[in-house]
């Protein structure tokens, strides 16, 4: 009777404990619903880890900066070399673009490289009067003339249209320190601005070889100019796309710190206030003339020390 009873117990046991392990629903009438979570695509996704903060530049005394010169460049984002800043996946644009339209950055006139007056991201356009942001919209995006609309702001639009960033920077020679080094002063995005010719019935002119409307470029300013020290808490936020390393920790603030990108000189600061353009016609002698500065740099610094 005693072995019985005990084989009874055993088997109760064994039941409830089955009932309750992972997999099966918990004895009785209640059933638990199973807790869902989002999924994360990938394993460098599973946790947030991105970098926010802006490593400060060294501290430069005015009297301890024996040169100076300022160089404006050029950065082609057409160039394979810079294809990171205009990656399909992360569009250094529509960074930009964002956060100008969050408020959290300021955009300067074309004309105020000098970051003189106040920011037209703070403005709106006549033309617009819903949206708050519209100078903005205007500068960077503008309106398609084939269908009277704003351009759609996505990857793919600012990758066709912003062709390249012009920079104005610093070279210092710091005599404290022993370093002779460049401090990025501001940035430009420069726009492709096209227009579609119609002929008198109101029709797009078809282009002859490839059977599409007739696009011509009209010019390509600098939609406006991004003071680089506010830019540098925007660009930290983001890591770039990189071809070697899905999880390179590289982000758009270390591309520009840490020179990590192509890019043509075309104006150094001169007495006339002349661009290489201004007295070289030929693109090839502008270029010349570029990798000569650049040339001059590297030249002036290495002649600093002796070995």
């Amino acid at each position: 009777m005693k072995k019985i009873l005990f084989l009874s117990i055993f088997v109760l046991a064994t039941v409830f404990a089955f009932a309750q392990t992972p997999g099966n629903p918990p004895v009785g009438n209640t059933v638990v619903p199973k807790k869902k979570l989002p999924k994360k695509d990938g394993f460098i996704f599973r946790e947030e880890n991105v970098a926010d903060t802006v490593v400060p530049y060294s501290v430069v005394n005015k009297e301890d900066v024996y040169f100076t010169k300022r160089v404006w460049r050029e950065i082609d984002l057409r160039d394979r070399g810079n294809e990171i800043m205009s990656s399909p996946k992360v569009n250094l644009i529509g960074v930009i673009y964002k956060a100008l339209n969050d408020g959290e950055l300021d955009l300067y006139s074309p004309n105020d490289e000098d970051f003189q007056g106040d920011p037209i991201s703070q403005k709106k356009d006549a033309a617009a009067k819903t949206n708050s942001n519209s100078a903005v919209d205007s500068a960077f995006l503008g309106v398609n003339p084939a269908t009277n609309e704003v351009n759609r702001a996505d990857n793919e639009f600012f990758k066709s249209r912003f062709i390249a960033l012009r920079i104005k920077e610093d070279w210092i020679l710091d005599i404290r320190r022993g370093i002779f080094e460049p401090r990025i002063v501001g940035v430009a995005p420069v726009i492709m601005q096209l227009s579609f010719p119609q002929d008198n019935n109101g029709n797009p002119v078809i282009d002859p070889v490839s059977g599409k409307p007739k696009v011509d470029t009209l010019g390509t300013p600098a939609v406006g100019w991004l003071y680089f020290d506010d830019l540098r808490h925007i660009l930290v936020k983001t890591k770039v796309a990189n071809n070697n390393n899905d999880n390179s920790g590289i982000n758009f603030d270390d591309v520009f710190v840490r020179r990590l990108f192509f890019s043509n000189i075309t104006k150094v600061s001169n007495t006339a206030d002349e661009r290489f353009k201004d007295y070289l016609a030929n693109s090839k002698d502008q270029l010349l003339e570029s990798e000569r500065w650049k040339k001059y740099i590297a030249d002036f610094e290495q002649g600093l020390w002796e070995y």
